[in-house]
C-alpha cells in the first residue's frame, strides 16, 4: 500500500512539476510575445495620435483660401481678408483637443513668423519670430507634417501640426499649425497604450487558464499510463508541426510582395550593370537589357503609381465632403472635349487589346454651357473603370442629347463594355464611399473604391443623374444625363471623321500672314524652344528679338515697344507670371497694355483658365501648333500691319538628308523623324537646325540636370527636366520625353526615391540620343536668318 501511495505521489509530484514547468514557459513565452506587440501597438497608437493631429492641421488649413493667406501684411491686419481667415480658423480653435491655432509664413532661409495668432490671452504679434522644427520647414516646403519631439516656447511645452496652405499658382502662400500640450498627447499614448496593454494582460491570463486545463488533462494520463506516452508524444510534435506550417504560411504571405519588390530591384539593378559593361557595338544586348530595365522598373512602379491615384481620389472625395468642390460654367466646345477624351482613354485601350470607339450625334451642338472641367472629370473615371475591369472586347463612348426647353438640352452620355459586370445585389452598393465589389476576383485591381462616389457626387452638384446597367461576366453600361445650355446650335457634325482626318492630314505648310513692320518678343530659357518658334515664324517676315529669362525680358521691354509677347511659364529665379506682372506694373513702361500669351508645356485641365486669371491675355501650348500660333498671332497683331496671305505658293524643297540610313539609325537610338518633322511643319531644314541646336545644349543641360540631382534640389531640377521633356518630344524622341515626363511629376511631388530609380535611365537615354544626332549634325554651328532673329545679350 505504501509502495502503490508512493507512485501514486510521485506521479502527482511529476505530474504537477510537468504542468508548472509548462505553465511557466507558456507565461514567459507570452509575455516576451505581449511584450514585444505592446512596444510595436505603441508605435502604431503614436502614430495615430499624429495623424490625428495632421488631419485637424489639414482640415484647418483646408478652410483657408490660400490667395487671402498670402495677401495678409502687418499694413493689413483687420481687413477683410484678415478676418476672414480668422473667423475660419475661429471654428478650430475651440477644439477641446489642441490649445492653439494660428498662421505662418517663411521670411528667409529657416525663419518662419507669426502672421495670425487666435489666441485670446496672450496672441502673438504679425511678424514675431516662430520656434523652427523640422516639421515647420518641411510644411514651408509644401508637405504637411507633425513635430516627432516636443518643443518649448514662451506659451509652454508642445507637440504641433503644419499643414501648408497653396495659393492659385500652387506656391506655399503660408501654413497653418495647430499646437497640442505635452500632457494631452502623452494622456493619449498612456491611455491608449493602457486599454491595449489590459486587452493583452486579459488575453494572457484565458490563455494560460485554458493552457493549464489543457496540460494537466494530457498530462496527467500521458504520466499514469506509459502506453499513452509515446501517443501524446507525437500528438505533441503533430500540434507543433501544424503551428510551424502555420507560420510560414503567414510568412510567405508577408514576405511575398516585398520580395517581389527587392528581387525586381535587384534585377534592375544587374541589367543596369550589363548594359554599362556591353560594348557599343552589342546594341542588340544593350536594346535587352535596357527592355528588361523598363520592365522590371514598371513593376517595382506600379504600386507608387497606384497609390498616387488613391490619394487623388481621397483628396477629391474630402474637397465634396467639405464643400471645396464648386462647379464652374463657362461656354465650352464639345468637339475639343471629345478629343481629349479619344486622346486620353484610345492608348489605354489599346495597351489591353481593347477596341474603343467614339459615337456623337451629329446634331449636337457645338458649344454648350457648362462645367467642362467636371463633366471631364466624371466621363474619364467612368471610360478609366470601363478599361480596367476589361480584359477583351471593347469599350464605347455615346453621346446624345435631348432638348428640354429653348436654349437647353440634357447631355446624355454613356459608356458600354463587354467587362466584369456586376451582380444585381450590388449594383446598389457600388457608389457606397470606399466600397469594393468582387474582391475575391479583383484583388489584383489597384484602388480606394471612391471614384464612383466621387462622380456621383459632381454628376449630382450639376443636377444631372447617373444610372447603372449590367449583366455579371458580360458587361456593364453606365448612363448619364446632364443638364446644359446651348451657346451654339451650329451642330459638331461627324466627330469621327474631322479626328480621323485631323490625324492623317499631312500638307505642306504655307504661312497664313505676314507682318515685316510688326515687332515681337519671345521669352523661354530653352534654346531649343527659341529655335523652334523663330523658325516657325520664319517666313511670316516678323521682326523677333528673344530673351532667355524674365529678368532679361523685363529689361528689355523697359527699351522696345512691342507689339507682342510670348512668354515661357516655367523658367529659373523667375518664372513667366512674375515677369509678366513686373512689364504690365512698371510705371511708365512701354509694353504695359502689349498683349502678353502664355507659351507653355502646362496642358493640364484647368491650366487654361489659371494664367487667364493670372493676366495673359491667352495661352498656347508646346509643341507649338504652326496654325494655332499663327492665328493667335493674327488676332493680336495690329491689324493695320498684318498682310493675310491668300495664295499658297509652291517651293522646290532641297535635297533631304534624313536618308533611309539615317532615319533608320536615328529610330534604332530612340528617335522617331516622322514625328519630329510633323513638330517641325514636315520642312526638313528647320527639323535639322532642331536637332542640331537640341544635340548641342546636351551637355550644358546634362550638366544642370546632374547638379541639381546630386544636391536634391527638386524645384530647379523639375524646370531642367521639365524643358527636357518638351524638346525631346518636339524632336520625336518619346521614350526619353515619357521618362522625363515621369521624373517631372515625381519632382513636383518631392518624390526623391522615384527620381533616383529613374535618373540614371533618363541620362543614358538623353546621352545615346544625342550621340545619334552627332551622326548627322554639326556641332557648334547653328545659324539663323539676320532678319528674323538675334539672340540677345542679357543687358542688366
Amino acid at each position: 500500500m505504501m509502495e502503490e501511495h508512493f507512485v501514486t505521489s510521485n506521479n502527482k509530484i511529476i505530474i504537477t512539476k510537468i504542468i508548472l514547468m509548462i505553465e511557466v514557459v507558456l507565461l514567459i513565452s507570452s509575455i516576451l510575445f505581449c511584450t514585444v506587440s505592446i512596444t510595436r501597438a505603441r508605435v502604431g497608437i503614436r502614430k495615430a495620435i499624429q495623424q490625428r493631429m495632421l488631419d485637424i492641421a489639414n482640415c484647418a488649413a483646408g478652410s483657408v483660401n490660400g490667395d487671402v493667406l498670402g495677401r495678409i501684411s502687418a499694413d493689413n491686419i483687420g481687413s477683410d481678408d484678415y478676418n476672414d481667415v480668422y473667423n475660419r480658423l475661429a471654428v478650430f480653435r475651440d477644439n477641446v483637443e489642441l490649445e492653439y491655432v494660428y498662421s505662418i509664413k517663411e521670411d528667409g532661409d529657416d525663419n518662419f513668423i507669426f502672421t495670425m495668432d487666435l489666441d485670446q490671452l496672450t496672441p502673438a504679434s504679425y511678424g514675431d519670430s516662430v520656434e523652427y522644427t523640422d516639421a515647420l520647414n518641411k510644411a514651408g516646403n509644401g508637405i504637411a507634417a507633425v513635430d516627432e519631439i516636443p518643443y518649448t516656447d514662451q506659451w509652454g511645452e508642445f507637440y504641433s501640426a503644419y499643414s501648408p496652405v497653396f495659393d492659385s499658382t500652387g506656391h506655399v502662400a503660408g501654413i497653418v499649425a495647430v499646437d497640442f500640450s505635452v500632457e494631452w498627447f502623452e494622456d493619449q499614448l498612456s491611455s491608449q497604450t493602457r486599454s491595449t496593454i489590459i486587452s493583452y494582460f486579459i488575453i494572457l491570463l484565458i490563455s494560460q487558464f485554458v493552457a493549464g486545463i489543457i496540460t494537466f488533462f494530457t498530462v496527467r494520463p500521458f504520466i499514469k499510463q506509459q502506453a499513452e506516452l509515446f501517443a501524446q508524444k507525437v500528438s505533441a510534435e503533430s500540434a507543433s508541426n501544424a503551428k510551424s506550417d502555420f507560420l510560414a504560411n503567414m510568412s510567405h504571405e508577408i514576405r511575398t510582395p516585398i520580395n517581389a519588390v527587392l528581387g525586381m530591384n535587384e534585377m534592375i539593378m544587374r541589367e543596369d550593370k550589363r548594359a554599362l559593361e556591353l560594348d557599343e557595338k552589342e546594341s542588340e544586348d544593350i536594346r535587352e537589357a535596357l527592355k528588361n530595365i523598363g520592365g522590371y522598373s514598371a513593376d517595382v512602379k506600379k504600386a507608387g503609381h497606384n497609390l498616387l491615384a488613391i490619394v487623388n481620389d481621397i483628396l477629391d472625395f474630402s474637397k465634396i465632403e467639405a464643400g471645396k468642390m464648386d462647379i464652374v460654367e463657362a461656354p465650352y466646345q464639345l468637339s475639343s472635349m471629345l478629343n481629349d477624351l479619344n486622346n486620353l482613354i484610345l492608348f489605354k485601350a489599346q495597351d489591353k487589346a481593347l477596341d474603343f470607339a467614339i459615337d456623337v450625334d451629329k446634331s449636337l451642338p457645338h458649344e454648350l454651357f457648362g462645367d467642362e472641367v467636371r463633366i471631364r472629370q466624371v466621363i474619364t473615371n467612368l471610360l478609366n473603370n470601363a478599361v480596367k475591369y476589361t480584359e477583351k472586347g471593347s469599350v464605347k463612348l455615346t453621346f446624345r442629347g435631348e432638348k428640354t426647353e429653348e436654349g437647353k438640352l440634357t447631355l446624355v452620355v454613356m459608356v458600354k463594355d463587354t467587362g466584369i459586370g456586376i451582380k444585381e445585389e450590388d449594383i446598389e452598393k457600388l457608389f457606397n464611399k470606399f466600397q469594393r465589389l468582387e474582391m475575391e476576383h479583383n484583388s489584383t485591381v489597384e484602388g480606394t473604391g471612391l471614384g464612383l462616389a466621387i462622380t456621383q457626387r459632381l454628376i449630382s452638384m450639376m443636377g444631372g443623374t447617373i444610372d447603372v446597367k449590367s449583366e455579371y461576366k458580360k458587361g456593364s453600361l453606365f448612363t448619364v444625363r446632364i443638364p446644359q445650355k446651348i451657346v451654339s446650335n451650329v451642330p459638331i457634325g461627324d466627330f469621327q471623321a474631322h479626328f480621323e482626318a485631323n490625324m492623317i492630314e499631312s500638307r505642306p505648310y504655307r504661312e497664313t500672314f505676314r507682318a515685316p513692320s510688326a515687332k515681337i518678343l519671345i521669352v523661354d530659357d530653352t534654346r531649343i524652344n527659341l529655335t523652334v518658334a523663330v523658325n516657325l515664324l520664319k517666313n511670316t517676315k516678323v521682326q523677333i528679338e528673344t530673351a532667355t529669362s524674365g529678368a532679361e525680358s523685363i529689361a528689355m521691354s523697359r527699351k522696345v515697344k512691342y507689339d507682342l509677347i510670348l512668354m515661357d511659364q516655367r523658367m529659373p529665379e523667375m518664372d513667366g507670371t512674375q515677369a509678366l506682372h513686373h512689364i504690365r506694373e512698371t510705371e511708365g513702361g512701354l509694353n504695359g497694355n502689349t498683349p502678353v500669351i502664355c507659351l507653355t508645356a502646362d496642358a493640364v485641365i484647368g491650366a487654361k483658365e489659371r494664367y487667364l486669371a493670372q493676366g495673359f491675355n491667352d495661352y498656347l501650348t508646346k509643341p507649338i501648333d504652326v496654325n494655332a500660333l499663327e492665328k493667335m498671332m493674327v488676332k493680336y497683331l495690329p491689324a493695320e500691319k498684318v498682310e493675310i496671305v491668300k495664295e499658297i505658293e509652291n517651293a522646290d524643297r532641297e535635297d533631304s538628308v534624313f536618308n533611309d540610313d539615317n532615319c533608320d539609325m536615328l529610330r534604332r537610338n530612340g528617335v522617331e523623324p516622322d514625328i519630329g518633322m510633323q513638330y517641325c511643319q514636315n520642312d526638313e531644314n528647320f527639323y535639322l537646325s532642331v536637332l542640331t541646336e537640341y544635340a548641342n545644349s546636351k551637355e550644358e543641360k546634362a550638366d544642370f540636370l546632374q547638379k541639381n540631382y546630386s544636391s536634391e534640389n527638386w524645384k530647379d531640377y523639375t524646370i531642367y527636366v521639365h524643358s527636357l521633356k518638351s524638346t525631346s518630344k518636339l524632336i520625336g524622341a518619346i521614350e526619353l520625353s515619357d521618362i522625363a515626363a515621369k521624373l517631372e511629376a515625381a519632382a513636383n511631388a518631392g518624390e526623391g526615391e522615384l527620381i533616383r530609380m529613374d535618373h540614371d535611365t533618363m541620362m543614358r537615354k538623353y546621352d545615346r540620343v544625342t550621340r545619334a544626332l552627332f551622326e548627322i549634325v554639326p556641332k557648334n554651328d547653328i545659324s539663323y536668318d539676320n532678319e528674323v532673329i538675334e539672340f540677345l545679350p542679357v543687358n542688366e
